[in-house]
């Protein structure tokens, strides 16, 4: 496949492939079919994927399509609505067409969950230094997202914000380095360590509350290919005010979490299940608590020196 860097392409090619539905994001283990038709999804796409390679052959052979369209005839001209279409019926909830680019990141969190079976997939954030990795599970509230962004800034590696992503045979996890989804005040706790260019402008108002997202570095996108073995688990918990401490946890109760938070370990069966107990031998979980960034910070630092030799 012949493919460059999104921001390497003529813009007005971009734009015409995207309009018409024959550029392929290629992007992890993945490659996406996109069509994009309203002027913020596709301003959007240009910003936050900017480094990403695509192809805008129509010939290559994706594992997945999205397509962002409004819910029926009577929503493309009066109070215009979106909704993802990843290519199967899911009754996805319609939004105003000014927040397509959240319609788009839940269409492509749809295409993977749906719809991957080659790899298992669980709910966390994964951030990797050289080989290792670090997987932030999600809680809501936890503060996953926030902690995940600021791990970039002390030069961890973006596998993902959003999957871990774990290769049965090796038992290691695959990078798939979207923007880290930010929400309400996170939004402005990023915008001041990561810079006010590296996220996106706030989508107000959505079922989420704020929204907006910090982009993925090229050094993310450039070391995508490279899988990194697990060695931590964290458990975050955000409370304002909070001292920071840590509990270690049992592995057992670990997975029990991990698997609650998949979309297909069940379908996968036996194989992930095999695949997971691989992945946690000789690995830590920890319950983290914490009052502010700086504190989870600290105590991501303590435990990986004291767990990393």
């Amino acid at each position: 496949m012949n493919r460059r860097a999104l921001s390497d392409y003529p813009r007005s090619d971009v734009i015409h492939a995207l309009r018409s539905g024959t550029l392929a994001l290629d992007l992890g283990p993945f490659l996406t079919r996109i069509k994009l038709s309203d002027r913020r999804s596709i301003d959007f796409f240009l910003d936050m994927y900017a480094a990403c390679p695509v192809s805008i052959d129509k010939a290559v052979l994706c594992d997945f399509s999205l397509c962002l369209r409004p819910p029926n005839k009577f929503r493309k001209y009066f109070r215009r609505q979106i909704v993802p279409d990843p290519g199967f019926q899911f009754p996805a909830v319609p939004l105003p067409l000014e927040m397509s680019p959240l319609a788009f990141e839940m269409g492509l969190n749809l295409s993977v969950a749906l719809q991957c079976f080659r790899y298992a997939i669980f709910h966390a954030g994964v951030v990797a230094k050289g080989d290792n990795a670090l997987i932030v599970a999600a809680k809501s509230g936890g503060g996953k997202s926030t902690l995940t962004a600021a791990l970039m800034e002390e030069d961890w590696r973006l596998l993902s914000d959003e999957f871990a992503i774990l290769d049965l045979g090796a038992a290691t996890l695959k990078a798939y380095p979207r923007p880290v989804s930010l929400k309400n005040a996170s939004i402005d706790v990023v915008r001041g360590f990561a810079g006010s260019g590296q996220v996106s402008d706030t989508l107000h108002d959505t079922p989420k509350g704020a929204i907006a997202y910090r982009r993925p570095r090229p050094s993310d996108i450039e070391t995508m290919q490279k899988a990194a073995k697990p060695l931590l688990i964290l458990f975050p918990r955000f409370t304002d005010g909070a001292q920071a401490e840590s509990r270690e946890i049992d592995l057992a109760d670990a997975a029990m979490q991990l698997i609650a938070s998949s979309p297909n370990y069940q379908v996968i069966g036996e194989r992930a299940f095999s695949g997971l107990m691989t992945m946690l031998e000789g690995m830590k979980a920890y319950e983290i608590e914490y009052g502010s960034t700086e504190d989870s910070l600290a105590l991501v630092r303590e435990l990986w020196k004291a767990h990393v030799s």
